[in-house]
């Protein structure tokens, strides 16, 4: 069931399932999406985890005020998030925009911290491709931004006519376009906002997964210096989703990931 609590003066929802005895996951989606991203994920993690999903502020079912100070204010708004599970250690499991608020979150309360999976993370290196947050802020109509949409999978016919009509109808309403071009606005400045705290990391466990087509975050091999141990995962074929349109093989590897497989 899906709650709402306040954290820093924002209403933010929240679903919980699976099992309390289980490794701790926390699942943060992208930008101008919500906790149904994990739609595969979640049935394929919670009977072995206990699973948290988040909407971020100006996202989801949240509130569309977004927390001040850009990313910083993000990092804070998961850091509190993080409190409240304390003084168990989470995996953080996160997409796109969602991997670099997880960083910024990480490099606050690293003590609560077990772990990161990173997929298709927006922040290290590769930009995100600015026509299409252009797009996605600016839709003509709903079959406009289901071609924008498209342009996250490898396969474009994935993307429902409902998911473009749901997407389409938050840039309708005022609060949460406005919310949702400010935050298009923070992912064109990620990697200079991430880079001085990334070195904090570095005795995490990083696991970052990439699908090879991805189109809206060119996968980039690079990875920093300070993270000796990270280790990355290709997934072949897919796009900017692939705990989507890659879910076998993507969730296969977050279960090895998080020792359940």
């Amino acid at each position: 069931m899906t709650m709402i609590t306040v954290y820093h003066g924002i209403a933010t929802a929240l679903r919980q399932t699976g099992p309390q005895d289980g490794p701790a996951v926390l699942a943060i989606h992208g930008f101008a999406a919500d906790m149904s991203v994990w739609m595969l994920a979640e049935p394929a993690l919670r009977t072995d985890c206990a699973l948290t999903l988040v909407d971020l502020p100006g996202h989801g079912a949240s509130e569309p005020q977004l927390p001040p100070d850009g990313l910083d204010g993000f990092g804070l708004h998961l850091a509190a998030i993080l409190d409240a599970m304390a003084p168990r250690p989470v995996w953080l499991m996160a997409h796109s925009f969602g991997a670099a608020v997880a960083l910024r979150a990480a490099s606050l309360r690293p003590e609560n911290v077990a772990g990161l999976v990173l997929i298709a993370p927006a922040g290290l290196g590769a930009a995100v491709d600015r026509g299409f947050l252009n797009a996605i802020c600016n839709p003509a109509d709903a079959d406009a931004m289901r071609e924008t949409l498209g342009r996250m999978v490898a396969r474009p016919a994935m993307i429902t006519p409902a998911m473009a009509k749901g997407v389409f109808a938050q840039m309708q309403d005022p609060a949460r376009a406005s919310a949702l071009r400010a935050v298009a606005a923070i992912l064109t400045d990620l990697d200079t906002r991430l880079e001085p705290h990334l070195a904090q990391l570095g005795a995490l466990p990083i696991h970052i997964i990439r699908g090879t087509k991805d189109a809206i975050i060119t996968p980039d091999p690079v990875l920093p210096a300070a993270w000796p141990q990270a280790q990355v995962h290709l997934i072949a074929g897919a796009g900017h989703l692939p705990q989507l349109e890659a879910a076998g093989p993507t969730l296969a590897k977050i279960r090895t990931i998080l020792g359940l497989s």
